[in-house]
C-alpha cells in the first residue's frame, strides 16, 4: 500500500513559515514608519574638527548628533559618507559600527575622515588662495532591518576660514608669530 502525500515535506513547510514570519516582522517596521507611528531619527550637524596633518593624510572629524523621537530604542547598523571640498568629491567611507539610540534620547557620532596624500596639496592650495574653503558632508545612516533597512540621509554644508586652516597648519609646522 502506498502513502498518500497531503502537503509539502516538513523542511519546506518550516522554511515557508520562517519566510512568512520574517516578511511580517520586516513589514511591520516599514508600516510603522510609513504610518507615522515610528519616526526616523533626526540627524544634526555639530561641527567639523580639523586635526594637524600627519605624514600621509590630514585627519578630520565630523560630529553628528542622532535624536530618536520614538518611545522605543532604535538600532542603527552603520553609515556611509562622502566629503567634497569646493565641489570636488575627495573622500568616501563607511562604517558598520552599530549604534543604539535610547528611547527619546540622543547619541553623538564622530565620523572619522582622512584626506589622503594626493588630496592634501589641492586642499592646501585652495585654502591658501581663498578666504573660505567650502565643504559638504553627505551620506546616510542605515536603520536595522526590522525598520525596513531604510537609510536616513544627511547633507551638511559649511565653510572653513583661511585663518582656521592656517592656525592648524602653524600648530603642526611649529611656526610662531
Amino acid at each position: 500500500m502506498s502513502k498518500l502525500f497531503y502537503g509539502p515535506p516538513p523542511v519546506v513547510s518550516v522554511f515557508f513559515w520562517c519566510v512568512i514570519l520574517i516578511n511580517l516582522m520586516t513589514g511591520c517596521g516599514v508600516r510603522e514608519l510609513a504610518s507615522g507611528k515610528l519616526a526616523p531619527p533626526e540627524v544634526g550637524f555639530q561641527g567639523l574638527t580639523i586635526y594637524p596633518p600627519e605624514s600621509e593624510c590630514w585627519p578630520l572629524s565630523a560630529r553628528v548628533q542622532l535624536t530618536n523621537p520614538n518611545p522605543e530604542p532604535m538600532r542603527i547598523l552603520g553609515y556611509d559618507y562622502e566629503v567634497a571640498l569646493e565641489g570636488e568629491n575627495l573622500v568616501q567611507g563607511d562604517s558598520t559600527d552599530a549604534i543604539t539610540l535610547p528611547a527619546g534620547g540622543t547619541n553623538q557620532v564622530d565620523i572619522p575622515i582622512l584626506l589622503k596624500l594626493p588630496a592634501i596639496p589641492k586642499t592646501l592650495g585652495v585654502l591658501l588662495r581663498q578666504e573660505k574653503l567650502r565643504y559638504e558632508i553627505a551620506g546616510g545612516f542605515r536603520l536595522a532591518s526590522l525598520l525596513g533597512g531604510m537609510k536616513v540621509p544627511f547633507r551638511f554644508r559649511g565653510e572653513i576660514t583661511r585663518q582656521e586652516g592656517l592656525e592648524r597648519l602653524r600648530a603642526y609646522l611649529g611656526s610662531k608669530e
